[in-house]
């Protein structure tokens, strides 16, 4: 086998279609870590939410000092112009707007990268190789 693909000069149709499904592959992987990226992100915001709606449930005026840098360090990662809106204002119902805006933003790439996609391509098994050396 190693001697035919010497010979005709290249690798041979299932050789070819191996390295292109394990390029479909690693594509395929690429793809899943960063939409675990972008969810793990929307689960993160979804629980400062939650805290910043326990903060109004107790009456605080302001958000504590722990969810606050939390806050700030989730919104400045998603968006610089959104964490300049966040300024320095604690109190709970401007933080809790401006997640909502992050949670949007984030949305938003979600869609923008899903509908960038496109369909797998359709990998011809032995159909490209077998003209090609039927002309060769």
């Amino acid at each position: 086998m190693l001697s035919q693909a010497i010979v005709r000069g290249g690798p041979g149709p299932l050789e070819r279609t191996a390295v292109e499904l394990e390029h479909i592959r690693r594509l395929a992987l690429f793809r899943r870590h960063r939409e675990q990226h972008w969810r793990r992100r929307l689960r993160e915001s979804d629980l400062l939410l939650d805290l910043i709606e326990q903060c109004r449930l107790r009456g605080y005026k302001l958000v504590p000092a722990q969810v606050w840098v939390a806050v700030v360090r989730f919104v400045g990662a998603v968006d610089r112009q959104l964490r300049d809106d966040l300024g320095i204002n604690r109190q709970p119902d401007h933080v809790s707007e401006v997640l909502f805006a992050a949670q949007a933003e984030l949305l938003s790439v979600a869609l923008r990268e899903r509908a960038q996609r496109r369909v797998a391509p359709i990998i011809p098994l032995f159909g490209d190789g077998a003209a090609s050396s039927a002309a060769g």
